[in-house]
């Protein structure tokens, strides 16, 4: 199982600033928004940008998923630019360990002054087999010109997050659902009633591997709660709450496996075993959006 923290203070990602910045003429903002529809922590591990004004290198980054650095979507509010200061952000995707980039996307635009425009890039999979010439970028799967007129940029609404699409939340994925399965390595199906077999932990208690399949919620930063309940003993087993990240499942949506359940915490081995057991899953994302879902097992005498 996957599990990072995904503060909040770690989502910024690109800052854009012109040498202006802090002038009485600098009011002009633009605020980038970064996307992407691969799954971070699986399909890309890295991301790296470079930040020109006026043709002017004013800042390099790399961020990591491996390190809790990377997380998106993302934004951060800019600093002022100078009215018609030429903006252009370069981002490109790596996997772990490799040195050519995933995906590569260059956008751009002008400042205006008295606006705070709002700029998507987006890192598409379908650009990833995709090599455009000199002068263009990539996007949806298609080399078109990096520069976007300012007149057709929308103002920021830091609503933008909520809505914004990534690799497990999209407008055709529909409500929030998740189903419980088992597996410590892949997902397998989990029936109701089906007895399932227990293992010692490294730190003690016994537990099963739980696999979950998710659609409707977000990719990364969502909090898992498991718990369940032994309805022949009356016992509420306490729950355990973490932050988790999913991969991509093809047209399965998501999914998470090796999630490890002590099905004994606070009780003796002995008296579990041949017991069933309520599982109960509750998996809400950054935005609110809550799935829940229970399952009936037994466990293995």
């Amino acid at each position: 199982m996957i599990v990072r923290p995904t503060p909040r203070a770690l989502i910024a990602l690109i800052v854009l600033c012109s040498a202006g910045c802090g002038s009485e003429d600098a009011d002009a903002l633009v605020v980038v928004g970064l996307t992407t529809d691969m799954a971070v922590g699986f399909e890309i591990d890295r991301v790296e940008r470079t930040t020109q004004v006026d043709g002017v290198i004013t800042r390099v980054e790399s961020l990591s998923y491996g390190r809790g650095e990377l997380s998106l979507p993302a934004e951060l509010a800019v600093e002022p630019a100078h009215d018609g200061a030429e903006v252009e952000v370069s981002v490109a995707a790596f996997r772990d360990g490799e040195g050519s980039p995933v995906v590569t996307r260059t956008a751009a635009t002008r400042a205006v002054s008295g606006r705070a425009m709002f700029l998507p890039v987006s890192l598409d999979a379908a650009c990833s087999a995709i090599s455009c010439a000199a002068g263009a970028t990539c996007a949806a799967g298609a080399c078109v010109d990096p520069f976007v007129e300012p007149s057709t940029l929308a103002d920021h609404d830091p609503a933008w997050i909520a809505s914004a699409n990534d690799a497990c939340k999209t407008p055709s994925s529909g409500d929030p659902a998740v189903v419980i399965g088992q597996g410590e390595r892949a997902f397998a199906p989990l029936e109701h009633g089906d007895v399932v077999t227990i293992e010692p932990g490294p730190q003690g208690g016994h537990h099963v591997w739980l696999a979950l399949r998710v659609t409707g919620l977000r990719q990364m930063g969502s909090r898992l709660t498991v718990g369940g309940r032994y309805p022949d003993l009356a016992f509420e087993l306490p729950s355990f709450t973490s932050l988790v990240t999913l991969r991509r499942a093809g047209d399965a949506g998501c999914e998470i496996y090796g999630v490890r359940f002590q099905v004994d915490r606070g009780l003796p081995v002995d008296s579990v075993r041949g017991r069933t057991l309520d599982a109960e899953i509750v998996l809400e994302d950054p935005n609110g959006d809550v799935a829940t879902a229970a399952q009936r097992i037994v466990i293995a005498p």
